[in-house]
């Protein structure tokens, strides 16, 4: 059977593909601190645009596709797999403005391999690539490590049936918590602490005499 989508369930569809994009959009927000902590203006600058540019984009789809009809299973399916799509084209602009890229498809390609946390890159002297740059490349590896979905259920979905079938579409059954939105918030609550333990860790003034012997 051929299922034949109605303007409706694209409205759906972009609503939700728009909230994933701004949660994108705000994880840009980290690495443009890193630029101006370094002084690196110039990468701020393409931070800045590039977030400023996905923003807007997860902004228009949210308000032109604004619906409050809930996710069907059809609904989650597309989200989820739409997603991964959308998070590749958006989060490859700051990568592209870098430099370090042959092209648009050079850096797009870097972007899904880090949300697909296969470590494949594509980068072009890698060694002098600014420090937001790299940072950004690694958040995009330990967002994907989460899940796209993931995220968005943690900032900006609501408990309802529907985040339940988005979660469900990204191939995830386990709930930790009485519902998805709270096992969702549970696996960052974790995977922050375990960021932060070792990035303490990294930072005490003995690590470095330690990697050294």
């Amino acid at each position: 059977m051929i299922l034949r989508p109605h303007l409706e369930d694209y409205k759906i569809i972009g609503h939700y593909l728009g909230k994933i994009t701004i949660s994108i959009g705000i994880a840009m927000i980290i690495p443009f601190i890193i630029a101006i902590a370094y002084f690196e203006w110039q990468c701020a600058a393409d931070f800045l645009l590039s977030m400023s540019f996905t923003l807007l984009i997860g902004a228009l789809l949210s308000i032109i596709c604004h619906t409050k009809k809930d996710l069907a299973t059809m609904h989650a399916m597309s989200v989820a797999a739409l997603s991964w799509v959308v998070a590749m084209l958006v989060s490859a602009v700051p990568l592209y403005f870098s430099g370090h890229y042959g092209s648009y498809l050079d850096a797009s390609f870097e972007a899904m391999s880090g949300y697909a946390t296969t470590g494949l890159s594509l980068a072009v002297d890698l060694d002098h690539m600014a420090n937001s740059y790299n940072f950004w490349r690694h958040l995009i590896m330990f967002m994907g490590g989460q899940g796209i979905v993931v995220i968005a259920l943690t900032f900006l979905v609501r408990g309802t049936a529907g985040a339940f079938r988005m979660y469900v579409g990204e191939a995830r059954d386990e709930k930790i918590m009485p519902n998805v939105v709270e096992t969702a918030r549970f696996i960052w609550l974790v995977s922050m602490s375990i960021w932060c333990l070792a990035a303490a860790r990294y930072l005490s003034p003995g690590y470095g005499e330690v990697c050294r012997h």
